[in-house]
């Protein structure tokens, strides 16, 4: 249920962010692990290509905040790209972001490993009966995959999501957030809405939403984020405050 929490959030630190929680191997990961193991509700979060920055870590905590477990896995191993390699606006930048695509972050691993994932977190945490997740860029791709039928979670959330297709949200079984940035395709998004909107599930249809944050380039609430930029530390601010609440109502 939403409570007070999901309209509060911890004054956002600009720089030098001292994370709250601690690293530890869950189901078999290294796990940034943040809030109350004695949640009945978790989330896991699925960081984009840049892996464990400040600004996603921060994210994590504001998330744990709300009361909720939060677990973010290394799933790339220690391997995380490179961050001058976006935008791909180079040949060698391209290069080296589409080899980094093709390997430590393939898609079809990324998806296995978050229902592996999901599985051992069940057995790990007992005490947790809801688990939503959250994906940022790359991340939202794969939460949006786990998405549809037979999935582990109960709601899920795609944070200026890479390389949206209607496809994939076609399939979506539970409540879905969608922030995207202004770089995401227009058309992509006026699709996902249509089928949001005519889903055959009453809680989908009914619980789902899309919001465009036309002032925010992709990557504002995890690696990319400015935060010393007044304008994205409110949208920063704005989108997990969102988040908190989105969770708030479907957990």
């Amino acid at each position: 249920m939403a409570s007070k929490a999901c309209c509060e959030i911890p004054p956002v630190v600009a720089h030098d962010y001292t994370p709250k929680g601690a690293f530890e191997t869950a189901a078999n990961f290294k796990s940034y692990i943040t809030g109350r193991k004695s949640s009945k509700t978790g989330i896991l979060v699925v960081f984009d290509i840049f892996g464990y920055f400040p600004q996603t870590l921060q994210g994590a905590d504001i998330l744990a905040s709300a009361g909720h477990l939060v677990v973010m896995p290394d799933f790339f191993k220690g391997e995380a790209a490179e961050p001058d390699c976006y935008p791909p606006d180079t040949p060698e930048k391209g290069k080296a972001l589409m080899g980094f695509l093709n390997g430590p972050a393939n898609f079809k691993d990324g998806e296995a490993n978050v229902r592996a994932v999901a599985e051992g977190l069940k057995k790990e945490f007992t005490g947790v009966e809801r688990w939503g997740i959250v994906g940022y860029c790359w991340g939202g791709k794969v939460a949006v995959v786990v998405s549809g039928p037979g999935t582990p979670f109960t709601a899920s959330v795609q944070l200026h999501p890479a390389m949206m297709d209607v496809e994939d949200v076609k399939k979506v079984t539970i409540p879905h957030l969608v922030l995207p940035s202004k770089d995401e395709p227009a058309d992509v998004i006026e699709a996902y809405k249509k089928e949001l909107a005519g889903n055959t599930k009453e809680a989908v249809k009914a619980r789902s939403c899309i919001e465009v944050y036309d002032k925010m380039v992709h990557g504002w609430m995890a690696a990319r984020a400015q935060l010393a930029d007044e304008e994205v530390l409110k949208g920063y601010e704005r989108g997990y405050k969102q988040v908190i609440t989105f969770f708030g109502d479907t957990l």
